[in-house]
């Protein structure tokens, strides 16, 4: 068994140390998680694995002005001796931040001197830490030097959005890409116009729970509805996910049953016929499944998650062989991957469907922070834009679905999840906060030519929804400030 350990600066709060055991280390080229043990003892964090290989190791860690954040240190190999640990996040966050100023300024990019000056004044910060780190550890120089290294990060993001908006607006005045939201029900008055003049598609969920509660109990007037006030309003129409391998996402009968894939194969088939007959012609794109890459549900192994999903896929194409159908990725860093049967991390994972021969339209990817179902740990926007880097490598169009909450207030009709901030924070969890993140996530995703579009998960709090108040508008019907951002945005860029 390999060891990695790291000393803790004095002084952590209680919220910081119960955080650290969600640390793991990386590996392999998609940055995956490998199974992790984290622990706190005597003032150390240490983390045991199988694996005796060096890697990255990514630590949930308080980043003043960015929120608990999880953050990467270097590759590290495994020794007795202690790492520093605010050194080595410091020395990670900067390598981090300085390879990629150099892509991008490789493939043109030009960064002002306020940039550079905020790289430059990290690396002192850095070195300064170096020096305290042999001698007096200082914890408020190392927030410092971390503090420096996020904000050069976000600035560069800033710069790089703005840069490749322009270059893309020189070809193209106005992007075709989509800019979504899944509803629960159809938008009370009031809020019809408000969706309208922000959105230019709309998400229908047609999950199977939710059509089929029992076998052969077809609930479709919400749904009905829900594709006729799309179709008036001329949206463009999306469906999804049909099928969600979650307690949530799959009806009682399918889960209390002793079903084995060949049954689960059946009833899946019967329930994507249909629904797409049903719709086929009033949807234009169809989220096939879900969730599979991670899910436990049923105790079905990976290989069985694979092949259910090509399958699902499968029955759509049999009624219609031009059907538009996307694959769900939840989670796409991987984090399920450090406990536990899991081995396919999300990447691998859709490789593996996409290199099948498939022809599937593009991948949805959820990137969803807060509390819900399965949640992603908060990162910044620089680790966000690496990750879809990283998805677009495999060659199809990315489809994203965001979530973000906009209080930390107790949420009745969201699902159950693990508490509000569990799963870090990115600044504040308001409705300034949610704003600035909707605003800044979504230009980000809509500036890659490989992104063709990004659907907020949920529209009103006051339908029950999935991540916990993460709608654009509240409970009570009052619109949040983040509906204001994503509408300047479409303004701006979109169709």
């Amino acid at each position: 068994m390999g060891r990695m350990n790291f000393q803790l600066p004095t002084g952590l709060s209680e919220s910081a140390i119960d955080a650290l055991p969600q640390s793991y280390v990386a590996g392999g080229h998609d940055r995956s998680p490998t199974q992790t043990l984290a622990a706190t003892h005597d003032n150390r964090l240490i983390l045991d694995r199988d694996a005796g290989e060096s890697g990255p190791v990514w630590i949930p860690w308080e980043i003043p002005k960015f929120g608990q954040l999880i953050t990467p240190t270097g590759s590290l190999m495994e020794r007795p001796r202690p790492y520093y640990l605010p050194l080595e996040l410091i020395r990670g966050k900067l390598n981090g931040v300085r390879n990629q100023y150099a892509d991008w300024v490789t493939g043109g990019l030009t960064i002002s001197p306020q940039i550079e000056g905020t790289i430059r004044r990290a690396i002192r910060a850095m070195n300064d830490t170096i020096l305290d780190s042999t001698t007096n550890p200082n914890p408020a120089r190392s927030a410092e030097a971390l503090t420096l290294a996020f904000t050069a990060a976000e600035e560069m993001v800033a710069a790089y959005q703005d840069q490749v908006f322009r270059m893309r607006h020189q070809r193209q005045p106005k992007f075709d890409s989509t800019l979504g939201c899944r509803l629960g029900r159809v938008p009370p008055r009031g809020l019809d116009d408000v969706f309208r003049l922000t959105f230019n598609s709309v998400c229908i969920p047609l999950t199977w729970r939710q059509i089929e509660p029992t076998q052969s109990n077809f609930r479709w007037e919400e749904a009905d509805a829900m594709v006729a006030w799309a179709a008036e309003r001329n949206f463009r129409v999306h469906a999804g996910p049909l099928i969600d391998f979650s307690e949530r996402g799959l009806p009682d009968y399918v889960l209390k049953g002793d079903n084995d894939p060949v049954t689960l194969k059946s009833l899946i088939c019967d329930y994507v016929e249909t629904v797409v007959t049903r719709y086929r012609g009033k949807v234009g794109k169809w989220l096939i499944t879900a969730g599979a890459n991670g899910s436990n549900v049923m105790r079905l192994t990976e290989e069985d998650l694979i092949r259910l999903s090509a399958m699902a896929a499968d029955c759509a194409w049999q009624i219609d062989s031009n059907l538009s159908v996307t694959l769900g990725i939840a989670q796409p860093w991987g984090e399920y991957m450090t406990k536990p049967p899991f081995e396919f991390s999300a990447w691998v994972y859709a490789d593996t469907l996409l290199r099948a021969g498939l022809p599937f339209a593009g991948l949805d990817l959820e990137m969803c922070f807060g509390s819900g179902p399965r949640v992603s740990y908060a990162r910044d926007l620089l680790e966000t834009s690496k990750q879809l880097d990283l998805f677009g490598l495999l060659g199809v169009p990315l489809q994203v679905t965001a979530a973000f909450p906009a209080s930390r207030l107790p949420d009745s009709n969201a699902e159950r999840g693990d508490p509000l901030g569990s799963h870090g924070t990115y600044k504040d969890f308001s409705s300034a906060g949610q704003a600035d993140w909707a605003g800044a996530f979504a230009s980000l995703a809509l500036c890659k030519s490989f992104v063709n579009g990004v659907t907020w998960d949920n529209f009103s709090d006051a339908d029950p929804h999935r991540y916990a108040n993460s709608g654009l508008v509240d409970a009570r019907g009052m619109i949040r400030p983040a509906l204001d951002r994503l509408r300047e945005l479409r303004d701006k860029h979109l169709r």
